[in-house]
């Protein structure tokens, strides 16, 4: 069995100097291109999750600037600071299953009630990286449930792909065409050419629409938060499990496949406390990226893993670049017809729900449970106040319980 890689033997500021001092030397144009992708991907894909929740929330254009300004800045300074803490790369992200859960639920939360369930879920990973009970909570609650309820949400936003056909149907068609065409070349980040080739019908359509926009710099604005149950069991426990299922542990996965030794504790505590200090500007939280990581921990970036940690740096870097052009970021995207951007986010997440509906019907035993958790999320229902995302749960948790009879020959 290969050993996997421990990362820098120096602790604390020691190794963040070290690999600082050694980082120019280190640095290739792979793990550059490999950098710059995992952004370019979160430019083009979980922005407009953000851009549907927040119009949904009724945001004001402040607070839809502030929450992706925050969100972006913290990403790059989480995988900054770990990659050069533990000469690996880090990728921070923030959790795309937390974007989508806010798509349905600031319908019906207003954003202080938000920022209150964003300091719940911080200080809940704060209490799970520092008692190491991330195994304990995913035993209590079946890995398929949670991927159940998970496609449950992603669900609308594959629909949607295919009700913005009416309204701009070669745009549509080209962009899902290309999007499959991609996908059968093994294109690592298929959601960039669709991006482009969207953008050049867009204009080629006379589809660009001018909105006077200016290029300005994002003020952050402290949020006053509002705590409340419902908040509580309808945002942040949702979170909780959908970040511990879609982000922490399938990223700790990625970064072993490339023999790599995840350092657990510490990245969920500096998630954690990074999330806990801005969620009062609106920061959903950051985490390890899943997908994106990919692009940078693989040979393809680096073939030295012991320098590939440049790329989680570069990232960062290019993180936080991004996070300073925010507002004009988001002004493009508003230049954009809704069909463009209803494709973009269902295809940017149709990965993620076929693999969520793969894992949550991969045993045999607990499919018809599965199903039922995904159906209860589908559906929208919100008893006593609380989200279908919850009772999806509920309902899960408690057909699993049910003792399963095994029938003798």
């Amino acid at each position: 069995m290969t050993e996997l890689y421990e990362g820098t033997t120096k602790n604390g500021l020691g190794a963040v100097l070290s690999n600082l001092k050694s980082f120019p030397k280190d640095a290739t144009l792979g793990t550059l291109v490999s950098g710059f992708l995992v952004v370019l991907v979160a430019v083009t894909g979980p922005i407009v999750i953000q851009l549907t929740a927040a119009k949904n929330g009724s945001f004001t254009d402040a607070q839809t600037s502030n929450w992706i300004f925050i969100t972006w800045l913290t990403s790059g300074l989480f995988g900054l600071f770990l990659s050069l803490r533990f000469r690996m790369p880090m990728i921070g992200s923030p959790s795309t299953a937390s974007m989508v859960l806010l798509v349905t639920s600031l319908q019906a939360h207003s954003i202080n009630e938000a920022v209150a369930s964003y300091i719940i879920v911080a200080v809940t990973f704060i209490i799970i990286g520092a008692t190491g009970a991330m195994r304990k909570i995913m035993k209590f609650i079946p890995h398929e449930i949670i991927m159940a309820m998970l496609a449950g949400v992603l669900f609308q936003f594959g629909v949607q792909i295919f009700t913005s056909f009416t309204a701009e149907p070669w745009l549509v068609f080209i962009m899902v065409l290309v999007f499959f065409v991609a996908r059968r070349l093994n294109v690592r980040t298929p959601v960039v050419p669709v991006f482009i080739v969207g953008i050049v019908l867009t204009v080629a359509l006379g589809k660009l629409q001018f909105n006077g926009a200016d290029l300005f710099w994002v003020h952050p604005q402290f949020i006053q938060p509002d705590f409340t149950w419902a908040s509580a069991i309808n945002l942040a426990l949702p979170m909780v499990l959908a970040t511990l299922a879609t982000q922490y542990a399938p990223g700790f996965t990625v970064l072993r496949s490339a023999k790599y030794q995840p350092p657990i504790k510490y990245s969920i505590l500096t998630g954690g406390f990074i999330s806990l200090f801005t969620a009062p500007f609106g920061n959903t939280g950051v985490n390890t990226s899943t997908i994106t990581a990919n692009i940078a921990v693989g040979e393809h970036a680096d073939p030295d893993k012991t320098t590939r940690y440049t790329a989680g740096v570069l990232c960062g870097i290019f993180y936080i670049t991004a996070a300073v052009f925010t507002i004009p970021i988001i002004d493009l995207f508003n230049m954009l017809p809704p069909a463009m951007i209803a494709t973009i986010a269902g295809l940017a997440l149709m990965p993620a729900l076929a693999n969520s509906l793969h894992e949550s019907v991969a045993g045999v035993q607990g499919r018809e449970v599965a199903m039922a958790t995904l159906l209860i999320t589908i559906s929208g229902i919100q008893p006593l106040g609380l989200g279908s995302p919850f009772w999806g749960l509920v309902a899960g948790v408690v057909l699993s319980a049910i003792p399963l009879r095994t029938l003798k020959n």
